[in-house]
């Protein structure tokens, strides 16, 4: 929106000095396709664009608006965990995001799986962008590490009032 209204300023500024008349309309053209392009791109394809920090702390948004209590640990030595949820009612969850352009293997459950009991939390998620191996769920499973993929994380986006 912001680009929008400084697209039309300067469109206005360049009619009000007298610049040519395409000028103006190139500068108001250029602000609306932006704007267009902009509003188009839903938060997953906002998502596919992130770098892993990035992600991270789009995250601690989400979580924070659906409720919970977020503490990002640190970008590095974060011992398998990028995010800590506390519910209200104390439930403590340790989060592994990975923003991947490709299928998540077992490592990320390793890693979750190792962080839970560093961290003393009840459990372990572990968020992506995209989806998982089948070495991941088999592993998941008897280590009580939620997979939360594509589709389960548009929904959350979703329910926190992310468009798409």
């Amino acid at each position: 929106m912001i680009g929008l209204l400084i697209s039309i300023i300067g469109a206005i500024s360049l009619w009000w000095f007298e610049a040519p008349l395409w000028s103006s309309i190139l500068l108001l053209l250029l602000g609306i396709g932006w704007f267009v392009w902009k509003i188009r791109l839903s938060t997953i394809d906002r998502i596919d664009r992130m770098d892993g920090r990035e992600f991270e702390l789009f995250l601690e948004e989400v979580f924070t608006a659906l409720g919970y209590t977020v503490t990002v640990t640190p970008a590095s030595r974060d011992f398998g965990a990028d995010l800590l949820l506390k519910t209200p009612d104390g439930w403590t969850i340790a989060i592994q995001a990975k923003r991947y352009e490709k299928v998540v293997g077992l490592e990320a459950v390793q890693q979750i799986a190792a962080a839970v009991p560093y961290y003393q939390a009840h459990e372990g998620w572990v968020v992506t962008n995209s989806t998982y191996t089948d070495g991941a769920y088999e592993l998941a499973s008897p280590n009580q590490v939620r997979l939360i993929a594509r589709m389960e994380l548009e929904e959350l986006l979703k329910e926190a009032g992310y468009k798409r």
